[in-house]
């Protein structure tokens, strides 16, 4: 830039500070925007996520309402249902979450289970109620579940209703139909208070009479929420699923940012109109360095022999050049060679380079500027190239004009042969890793969906191998009922192996991590331990518990897994005592969980945390050997590590460490 573009700055310090200020105002809140933008980002992935959650919540409870119409169906169809009480009852044991069953032949219902406070719907045609059948025909043309609702039943109470079509001989002959309570449904969605907090959740369809939108979950005022909304359709229902941030954060997170932005624009802009002022001050001090680089010469030969770069000293004025001894040892040619020959440099730089490393002299020497940096490739003595960089002050005199250059050569060649090494390393590292990671999150999906869709098969075949052994075992000999027996409990076995599966599977995923309080996690294991721990008189001891940054549901599922095995393998002559304690340090919390139960041989120490590893027999100690897999797995998601140490009749310690966040460490 031409140096009357300097003078103007320099003349007009007040433009100088205003430009400074402006330019600085616009970069920073343009960084704030940006800033704002990620933080929405990030807010709309846990709305999404929490819409998904929610919508997999709602399948999953329709999942088992459709396995009870499809055994009831299946059963009326094969056998009929004469004894349609005991059949009704079984199928709501096995699916706590359904309140009503009801058989309907053609559009009329018949028969239906409780009977009590449900007298009233006996001999209803659903098919001639205009209000209800329309949905009803839609299933039986359909000839699959379709969920009607939620309205008013005729026995009271809101509800949703799921049938399926009966078909004998390929001729339609009624429903069998599922009925479950708007209470059940919300229960059953799992809107606890902490999603009530942060999100408003609505769960709505259009009315098959007036072609309304209707909502059935709570209604609020969503003028004050935020715009941040995720919905999502349910076929089975036609119902959409709306969940919508009720506050975002972004803009008053950064706030404080915004101001100090502004307060640091004001403060480059005084900078600049104070910098404007003071030309004269600056050129004083290069006047000042230049008297003391030559006062110094004598140092600087002696420093020149400590350090392992090439010095060099060029008079412009005079055009000869100094070179240090290290020169010889750097690239081997003779010193004497070096300094009686002003053209040695140019004459061996690479012919690449040589343009563009003159082009940059050049450019230095007319600006202002009194520092000269530039890489490039050098011949040495012995026919290669090294890598080198020369580095230079720049003296001038009075006129700025360059009078005298000092600098320094260093070789640059083992560096870049380094980071070469490192880039193609780093590259490889990177290439791997996201293979693994990618590997691994198959392998997660593959878990979950097996161990999902395996659990429908293994609810009906425990179904009906109850109803076998219910309405055939007087007919079967001790040899028969013997096999059934075994049979019903492999199937239950197998399930929990399954949902286990399924539990290890998600493990992985710590999900938002968020102020954990270990004193409530404790009262909740408490809670739900509450029968076996009065039954075996077990204590609980520990003392004030922090509150951490974790995920809050692995958290409770690593305490509770932990805290089980201590209440299962305790002594049978003598009560449970069970002490947690925590330390901290600087980058990890430690937790430790004791007992005194029948402990664990130190052989099978190494084992105790792999998947499936039981060291008793089902006979003697119920499960399934995925328990301390699963904590393995969340402490290490966590970034810290878990260990046993036991003695056999004395008891059992398991030790686990949570790596602190930034946040905590602060």
């Amino acid at each position: 830039m031409d140096k009357s573009y300097f003078r103007i700055f320099y003349q007009n310090p007040k433009i100088t500070g205003v430009l400074a200020f402006l330019t600085s105002l616009f970069i920073t809140q343009f960084l704030t925007f940006k800033e704002v933008q990620l933080i929405r980002y990030s807010e709309e992935q846990v709305t999404s996520e929490q819409t998904n959650l929610i919508s997999k919540r709602i399948v999953n409870s329709l999942t088992s309402a459709i396995s009870a119409a499809q055994t009831l169906s299946y059963i009326e169809s094969r056998y009929g249902t004469e004894d349609f009480d005991e059949v009704a009852k079984e199928i709501l044991e096995n699916n706590p979450n359904l309140d009503v069953i009801q058989l309907l032949r053609g559009g009329e219902i018949i028969k239906v289970y409780p009977l009590e406070g449900n007298e009233i719907v006996l001999g209803y045609d659903i098919l001639n109620d205009p209000s209800r059948s329309r949905e009803a025909i839609r299933a039986r043309d359909q000839k699959e579940v379709f969920f009607a609702g939620p309205f008013e039943l005729r026995q009271g109470g809101v509800g949703i209703v799921g049938r399926l079509p009966i078909f004998k001989n390929e001729d339609f002959w009624g429903f069998s139909a599922v009925i479950i309570y708007l209470e059940t449904f919300q229960l059953l969605i799992g809107l606890e208070d902490e999603i009530k907090e942060k999100f408003y959740v609505q769960l709505s369809k259009l009315n098959p009479e007036t072609g309304e939108e209707e909502n059935f979950l709570p209604e609020e005022d969503r003028a004050n929420l935020s715009r941040i909304i995720e919905t999502e359709f349910i076929d089975w229902g036609d119902w959409k699923l709306t969940v919508q941030l009720r506050k975002s954060s972004a803009w008053s997170t950064k706030s404080l940012a915004i101001v100090l932005r502004v307060l640091l624009s004001m403060g480059l802009g005084i900078v600049a109109w104070y910098l404007a002022n003071i030309p004269a001050i600056l050129e004083k001090k290069v006047n000042k360095q230049s008297r003391k680089l030559s006062l110094s010469n004598e140092r600087f030969k002696y420093a020149t022999r400590a350090t392992s770069d090439a010095i060099w000293d060029w008079n412009l004025k005079e055009d000869k050049v100094y070179r240090s001894k290290n020169f010889e040892k750097l690239f081997g040619y003779k010193r004497s060679e070096l300094n009686s020959n002003n053209n040695f440099w140019d004459a061996h730089i690479h012919p690449e380079d040589l343009k563009a490393v003159n082009a940059n002299l050049k450019r230095i020497f007319e600006s202002e500027s009194d520092y000269w940096e530039q890489e490039f490739r050098f011949l040495k003595s012995d026919g290669t190239y090294a890598y080198v960089i020369d580095k230079g002050i720049i003296i001038r005199d009075k006129d700025d004009q360059p009078v005298r250059v000092i600098g320094a050569t260093q070789d640059l060649t083992k560096i870049k042969a380094s980071e070469s090494e490192l880039i193609k390393l780093s590259e490889e590292l990177q290439s791997r890793a996201r293979e693994l990671e990618l590997s691994n999150e198959e392998l997660e999906k593959f878990a979950y969906t097996v161990s999902h869709d395996l659990q429908e098969p293994l609810r009906m075949i425990s179904s009906f191998l109850k109803l076998l052994e219910k309405k055939y075992g007087n007919l079967l000999d001790e040899k028969g009922q013997q096999y059934i027996h075994f049979a019903s409990e492999g199937a239950v076995r197998m399930r929990q192996i399954i949902l286990d599966l399924l539990e290890y599977s998600m493990a992985g995923n710590v999900g938002q991590k968020e102020k954990v309080c270990l004193m409530e996690v404790l009262a909740d294991i408490k809670m739900l331990h509450r029968n076996v721990i009065l039954e075996k008189n077990a204590k609980l001891i520990y003392g004030q518990l922090p509150e951490i940054i974790a995920s809050k549901a692995p958290m409770r599922q690593l305490f509770l897994n932990i805290i089980d095995n201590s209440l299962k393998y305790s002594k049978a002559d003598q009560s449970p005592e069970i002490n947690i304690e925590v330390k901290e340090d600087e980058n990890y919390w430690q937790f430790g969980i004791s007992d005194n139960g029948i402990g664990i041989d130190p052989i099978y120490h190494h084992q105790v945390f792999n998947i499936f590893q039981r060291l008793h027999t089902k006979e003697e100690f119920t499960g399934t050997g995925i328990g301390l897999a699963i904590c393995k797995k969340i402490v290490e998601t966590h970034q810290g590590k878990i260990w046993i140490e036991s003695t056999v009749d004395i008891g059992t310690s398991i030790f686990f460490t949570i790596r602190k966040t930034e946040e905590e460490k602060n």
